[in-house]
């Protein structure tokens, strides 16, 4: 662009201005999805690493301390909540109690170790849980499900989108798998 006076002068055009906001709001709008579908892996998957660590360290807790840990889960859709309990401490020569299911929606009960141990919904929003997995408990010498079977949670993502189910096996192990009707996430195999 020139001046009246034959000098170059510094700057853009109308014309050039408005290309260019063209350009990038198209670009923002193809993004938009993306950005959705990010969000929404995101959540469902902090979700289910929170009740992968939390199972993990009630287990850990539970050879440490020598003390039976109950896991429970209460609720279901988006109002849902996973706490753990230890056993009380023996007392006068007598053996240990067993662990007792708490309420995770009290914020009196669920203590491992001194420690509030509680998953809420509210901590992750939009995510949906199954239906209930059965309560479990670890027993204190071995760390493995008492009694021994399976046990299972599908979480689903905001827009229902993503699924992913926490599997707990016998032996007290937890890990993470997307059902084989939901879209694959990357870093997790399929159940």
């Amino acid at each position: 662009m020139r001046a009246r006076n034959g000098r170059e002068c510094g700057g853009v055009t109308l014309v050039e201005l408005m290309v260019t906001l063209g350009v990038l709001a198209i670009l923002l709008v193809a993004a938009i999805p993306s950005f959705l579908d990010y969000f929404d892996r995101s959540a469902v998957r902090g979700a289910a690493d929170g009740v992968i660590s939390l199972i993990s360290d009630a287990r850990a807790e539970a050879v440490k301390n020598d003390l039976d840990i109950n896991i429970a889960m209460a609720g279901s859709g988006g109002a849902w909540c996973v706490g753990a309990n230890a056993a009380s401490a023996p007392s006068g020569g007598n053996p240990a109690p067993g662990a007792i299911a708490c309420d995770c929606s009290d914020s009196s009960q669920c203590f491992v170790s001194g420690q509030h141990l509680v998953l809420a919904a509210t901590d992750y929003p939009g995510v949906q849980a199954g239906s209930s997995m059965t309560a479990l408990t670890f027993d204190s010498r071995l760390g493995v499900v008492s009694p021994l079977a399976s046990r299972s949670l599908t979480l689903t993502s905001p827009r229902g989108k993503y699924d992913l189910a926490v599997q707990v096996n016998p032996l007290g192990q937890a890990r993470l798998c997307v059902p084989a009707s939901k879209p694959s996430i990357v870093g997790v195999p399929s159940c």
